[in-house]
């Protein structure tokens, strides 16, 4: 079994001048750990919720403030990356030794097509005749708040 049939395939990515702030809302209202970061339509990163973790002051009240330094900034850069006929097998190799939870598979020019997560293997475990058709990718690379470039919001 291949990637191309387990890899999700709607995909929300941002570029690398994404404020880590509005990455770290962004992740919480899809409910993901990680976005991948796109630059000239290719893969140049990748942020997670760890990245966004080693940003975060946790002020003496609770609070928690994180940075609103860019994304590329906090990103994994080069990430290590599969293609769409990675084995199954090999993608948990890569997962497991590496620890990452998460993983872009890439054309070979490097252009985002999905993502392969820890959840997507465990739920080919538990349903194993469910599995993903050649779906096409559904990819949106959202541009950077107006806040961001030092406009109005």
């Amino acid at each position: 079994m291949q990637a191309r049939r387990v890899m999700t395939v709607k995909v929300t990515a941002v570029p690398p001048e994404y404020p880590l702030d509005a990455a770290a809302r962004l992740m919480q209202k899809l409910r993901v750990r990680h976005l991948p970061v796109v630059l000239a339509g290719k893969l140049c990163g990748i942020v997670s919720d760890r990245d966004v973790l080693l940003r975060t002051t946790l002020h003496a009240d609770g609070r928690r403030e994180v940075s609103r330094a860019a994304v590329g900034e906090a990103m994994t850069t080069c990430p290590i990356a599969a293609n769409p006929t990675t084995s199954v097998s090999t993608l948990a190799t890569l997962m497991l030794e590496n620890r990452f939870d998460a993983l872009p598979v890439v054309t070979p020019d490097e252009t985002l097509i999905g993502l392969v997560t820890s959840t997507d293997l465990l739920e080919l475990l538990r349903h194993p005749d469910r599995l993903t058709d050649e779906l096409p990718f559904d990819f949106e690379l959202l541009p950077a708040p107006a806040a961001a470039a030092g406009l109005p919001a």
